[in-house]
């Protein structure tokens, strides 16, 4: 079968053999696989021969003996799974788990077809129906992250939220914001992003203009809390003095070659603020999340997802980096 594997910063399509499984394990052929940012970061730091890609749907061509689903299912799979019973987890804090890390779908979701283990099919893998687009349905671990933010921070109606940094996790993070009944304002350099963001909320492309209007739907106060999907480190120490008392900021993005920030202590102890992150999604979070795309309540297609074959993978890659598309995703 053909694969995409990480070479030095690019990618190569090789052949590599098919998985084989197990008991309580599936053989899915992929439709689909979203290109997440991390993919683009490990491109650079992966050992060469990794086969990247977490964000697949696609349809199971074999089950083994006990798996819960049958050929012919359209399943859509995440790649991590807790052990659901250690003290990470029982803390409901699921993605520190030992085990989280360590499992994963084999080679990878840019690849004809990957095997998932048995604690993945029981788990973490959900039947897509049939009238769902399997697109929309392989942006459930995306929407699942976005989730696990969002509560991080509490967010309730009526709240006003910022975020830094309007890429694909900004723009889901504005539509589950508005689906919540919360005022988004957004930040982002780019001006067409930017205007994507306006169907979700109030878009803007300096600081300053972030912070007044953050002060103009709070009346005043601040932010409720604000989420950092990009930026920058001194974008952080800055973010303090834009919180209400009592606020929250919840970072979801790595930062390099420098992820030093300088804050505040005074203000963080004075005024309650609370520092947060998010790393992935607990189970509960692929769930809902799954739901909300299942049921037509959350659209991932609204980021206009361009389609790449896998022969084109660097086309993709860069059609990310230089901004011309909030996504893309890569077809067998």
């Amino acid at each position: 079968m053909k694969a995409i594997l990480s070479r030095d910063g690019r990618a190569a399509l090789m052949d590599v053999p098919v998985p084989e499984i197990g008991d309580g394990e599936l053989l899915l052929a992929v439709e689909v696989c979203g290109l997440c940012g991390t993919d683009v970061m490990k491109l650079d730091t992966r050992a060469p021969g990794a086969v990247l890609g977490h964000e697949l749907c696609g349809r199971v061509v074999k089950a083994g003996l006990g798996a819960p689903f049958k050929p012919g299912n359209r399943v859509v799979v995440s790649h991590h799974v807790p052990c659901r019973d250690c003290h990470y987890c029982r803390k409901g804090q699921e993605s520190m788990c030992r085990q989280f890390k360590a499992t994963n779908i084999e080679p990878g979701g840019f690849a004809d077809f990957v095997r998932v283990p048995a604690l993945h099919a029981r788990h973490a893998a959900f039947l897509v129906p049939e009238g769902l687009d399997p697109v929309a349905a392989s942006q459930t671990e995306p929407l699942a992250c976005v989730l696990r933010n969002v509560k991080r921070i509490a967010a309730a109606a009526g709240d006003t939220v910022g975020i830094v940094g309007l890429g694909a996790i900004g723009q889901m993070t504005g539509q589950l914001l508005k689906l919540l009944g919360a005022n988004a304002v957004g930040l982002d350099l780019d001006v067409e992003r930017v205007k994507a963001f306006s169907r979700w909320g109030r878009g803007t492309m300096t600081t300053a203009a972030f912070e007044k209007e953050g002060r103009v739907w709070s009346e005043g106060r601040g932010f409720d809390a604000i989420i950092f999907s990009a930026g920058t480190p001194a974008m952080l120490g800055q973010a303090v003095s834009w919180l209400r008392d009592g606020g929250a900021l919840n970072v979801f993005a790595s930062f390099h070659p420098d992820p030093f920030a300088t804050l505040d202590l005074n203000q963080i102890y004075h005024r309650e603020l609370s520092i947060l992150s998010s790393y992935s999604p607990a189970l509960a979070d692929l769930q809902e999340a799954f739901a909300l795309i299942a049921g037509k309540r959350f659209d991932p297609l609204t980021l206009a997802p361009k389609s790449f074959p896998y022969a084109a993978f660097d086309a993709a890659v860069q059609a990310v980096k230089s901004r011309q598309v909030l996504k893309s995703v890569l077809v067998p």
